[in-house]
């Protein structure tokens, strides 16, 4: 496991580097490769490396392929740094990318065709974030749309945070059920040893805590029940950007049996029934990461590293 020790040589002091939080550091880093920092984007690969791969090959039938992918993926964050989001976290950019390019790989697998690295688009980002269109009708669209979707997952993550911080694990149970696994209210009732009455009850009452918190951050929706269901927007973006998701040191002191009752329980369902990709390749990582082949994980940085390097923006460069 990468220590805090890994970023302190872009800091100007160790105390600096370990009182700074991750998505603190993962800022730092990227406007340290905005100004063409190369040891910065080794950091960057290297931080994430292990995970996009395991995701990877969880959808992936050849190692080899997967590592292609990720390799890929950083090329595309480094390529798509001009319209990258400081609001949005790294890690869910990251994964979004690997997700759209193993979608792309996999329908031109079936196509039987190949798309290498010096054919890549310039704009890799999200199809979802970076609309293709004429400059000035995309830049209105997608600031406006931004804006909302920004408030929006800034509201959900604070609720999710406020029902961990009050062991209310049932509430965002449900809330996975409805819009992760798509069950309906008989089933989760079913599954919970709950009445029906009972999971309709908490779904108002989880609506009514939405209205409240995004109501002053002007984000324009009216909830309903039909919000809470898997093929609603609201389901697609709570599964996007891993509304959700534990953080990736919840997910270590879990695999340690380190986490309360209640907090498990949650992480395990989270990671089990709702089999979060991202937080299972997280898990995948983790478990392997005092396993494995240290000249092997440095090759590939070092094989990252190499193919992009070339695309790093240049000091007072446009």
């Amino acid at each position: 496991m990468h220590g805090a020790s890994d970023f302190c040589i872009l800091f100007s002091s160790p105390r600096q580097c370990l009182s700074m939080s991750a998505p603190d550091a993962d800022l730092f880093l990227i406007d340290a490769i905005r100004e063409g920092d190369p040891t910065a984007w080794r950091q960057i690969i290297e931080r994430y490396q292990g995970r996009l791969i395991a995701f990877a090959r969880r959808r992936l039938a050849q190692s080899s392929e997967a590592e292609d992918l990720v390799q890929e993926a950083f090329l595309g964050l480094l390529r798509s740094l001009p319209t990258y989001d400081r609001e949005r976290s790294l890690e869910t950019y990251l994964f979004a990318i690997l997700r759209n390019k193993i979608a792309d790989f996999l329908d031109r697998q079936q196509k039987g065709q190949r798309q290498s690295l010096d054919q890549l688009e310039l704009d890799d980002a999200p199809a979802a974030w970076v609309q293709r269109d004429t400059p000035s009708k995309a830049l209105d669209r997608q600031e406006g749309l931004a804006a909302q979707r920004g408030a929006l997952v800034k509201c959900l993550r604070s609720w999710v945070e406020r029902c961990c911080d009050e062991s209310r694990f049932q509430e965002l149970m449900i809330v996975e059920m409805l819009v992760v696994l798509g069950l309906r209210n008989k089933e989760v009732a079913a599954d919970l040893n709950l009445t029906e009455t009972g999971v309709a009850g908490i779904k108002f009452r989880v609506l009514s805590q939405w209205t409240r918190l995004t109501q002053p951050e002007n984000v324009q929706h009216d909830w309903s029940d039909a919000d809470l269901a898997r093929e609603s927007s609201l389901g697609q973006i709570w599964r996007n950007e891993g509304i959700s998701c534990p953080k990736r040191s919840t997910l270590g002191r879990y695999l340690l049996d380190a986490l309360e009752p209640d907090w498990r329980g949650f992480v395990d369902f989270h990671v089990t029934t709702a089999a979060c990709e991202r937080c299972c390749a997280n898990i995948d990582d983790l478990r392997t990461e005092d396993l494995a082949d240290r000249e092997m994980t440095e090759r590939f940085r070092e094989k990252c590293f190499a193919s992009s390097i070339g695309f790093l923006s240049r000091p007072g460069a446009s």
